[in-house]
């Protein structure tokens, strides 16, 4: 069942977007246990379609924010750094999954966390639709590399001003629609990069598969984050 890059590979990721989708899903549902306890910090509304939309005390939430960004980014390079030794990557990469699924939870939170279930759907559905004709069309997207690397350092760009400057809804929406097609882009990649290493017999390896999932799993987190920005009316 396990015999090829492929299998290893979706195994490995498969079950970290389950352990983030699960972890996004629970920390929602305390927000809401939060609100119906009256927390101070937790408030909400009722939206126009009968949805309650949560609404967090961003100064009381931003120093723990900051500290879950900050474990988020050690626990990667952390992974980055043990990808290759199953026994130590595997736990780390499942940690920094429940991370990005609190951070998820937050950003969801911060927008509008009822636009969950539709933007999932259209992550699914580009990361489907690249992932067909990344492996199976038979055409060599290595010419992206260098492109797609330089769009990034942009994007990067773009988010740091963001922080610091206060932008147009109308430019960053144009931000978030450049993201969406950078990390399509990326999928197409690097589901090119899976199809063109599983033909090699000596790339048939569990650190090989680990390298494959964090990369697609990065670029699906990430279009996921563009999407949401780009469908957001905040």
């Amino acid at each position: 069942m396990l015999e090829t890059l492929y299998a290893k590979t979706f195994l490995i990721l498969g079950g970290q977007l389950v352990v983030t989708w699960l972890s996004t899903i629970l920390m929602l549902g305390w927000f809401r246990r939060l609100y119906y306890a009256k927390t101070a910090w937790v408030d909400g509304e009722t939206t126009l379609d009968g949805q309650l939309d949560i609404d967090l005390d961003w100064e009381f939430v931003k120093p723990y924010f900051w500290a879950l960004l900050v474990l988020d980014v050690v626990v990667f390079f952390a992974l980055l750094n043990y990808r290759d030794n199953m026994t130590i990557g595997l736990p780390l990469f499942t940690l920094w999954s429940v991370l990005t699924g609190f951070e998820l939870a937050l950003c969801l939170v911060s927008v509008d966390e009822n636009l969950g279930g539709k933007v999932l759907a259209l992550t699914a559905l580009i990361t489907l639709a690249a992932g067909l004709i990344g492996a199976q069309s038979g055409i060599d997207f290595s010419f992206l590399r260098g492109g797609l690397f330089s769009a990034l350092l942009l994007l990067i760009g773009f988010g740091l001003i963001r922080i610091f400057f206060s932008i147009p809804r109308w430019i960053q929406r144009l931000g978030a629609f450049a993201g969406v097609i950078v990390f399509t882009g990326y999928l197409l990649f690097d589901f090119n990069r899976l199809s063109k290493a599983s033909a090699i017999a000596a790339a048939d390896t569990w650190p090989t598969a680990m390298r494959l999932a964090i990369s697609i799993y990065l670029d699906i987190i990430n279009l996921f984050l563009d999407l949401l920005d780009l469908l957001s009316k905040h």
